[in-house]
């Protein structure tokens, strides 16, 4: 952390994060390590460092989780590398999203270039990615994890320790794995739902039929009973 006396932007090396889950040791130590890097990444991205402090908080959060999710000891990863790779990510999409800004025009601009969601696509799409991720092995799993927080191939690479080629190829394999089970699933499932429907539908016609008439019954008896 800068010294706060100082004229240098100064970013809060906090133990919780906004949720209130600690954030990893190894990480905040990594971040006193790598800050001034970032500062001077983010004054030659950006054109100033006023931005590096949040930042930088936002990228210790984000790897701190990353790295509890995937069970990792303190102090057993690249941990000022993969901070590094979060930081580099985080400057360089804010510096493109502000190349992108332009002014649209007034309100009457804005209202015709609004587009309602379909939110019912984008739930359902959730949820299958939510299906799918159960489904994927833990590699796979930690990349998926990654390429979320805009890790890119090469980053991902690099903190797996393989080659980008390798880790797209193998995640790209199990998600067609775990593709392939879900559609073996899902028609197990629907065969299984349509023996059940006929089951029900035949039993339902059994019990429409009528009974046999009483005497019947009595001459079916009779007739077996020996002379």
């Amino acid at each position: 952390m800068t010294d706060p006396g100082s004229n240098a932007p100064v970013w809060w090396d906090k133990e919780m994060d906004a949720a209130g889950r600690p954030i990893r040791l190894d990480v905040r130590t990594a971040a006193n390590q790598i800050w001034d890097a970032a500062r001077s990444q983010a004054q030659h991205l950006l054109g100033d460092a006023s931005e590096a402090p949040e930042l930088m908080e936002n990228a210790v959060v984000q790897v701190s989780r990353y790295l509890d999710r995937s069970g990792a000891e303190l102090f057993t990863q690249n941990t000022a590398g993969i901070l590094m790779c979060a930081i580099c990510r985080s400057l360089r999409r804010y510096a493109r999203k502000l190349n992108r800004l332009e002014l649209v025009g007034g309100s009457t601009e804005l209202s015709e270039r609004r587009i309602a969601p379909d939110w019912t696509a984008l739930v359902q799409l959730r949820l299958d990615l939510e299906k799918l991720t159960r489904s994927l092995n833990d590699k796979s799993r930690t990349m998926l994890d990654l390429r979320r927080s805009g890790f890119d191939w090469k980053e991902i690479a690099d903190v797996l320790q393989m080659t980008d080629i390798a880790a797209r190829a193998a995640f790209w394999r199990e998600v067609k794995r775990a593709k392939l089970k879900a559609a073996g699933t899902s028609r197990q499932k629907n065969r299984q739902t349509t023996a059940v429907c006929k089951e029900e539908v035949e039993a339902a016609r059994v019990r429409g039929k009528p009974a046999p008439s009483g005497g019947s019954s009595a001459e079916s008896a009779s007739s077996q009973v020996p002379d």
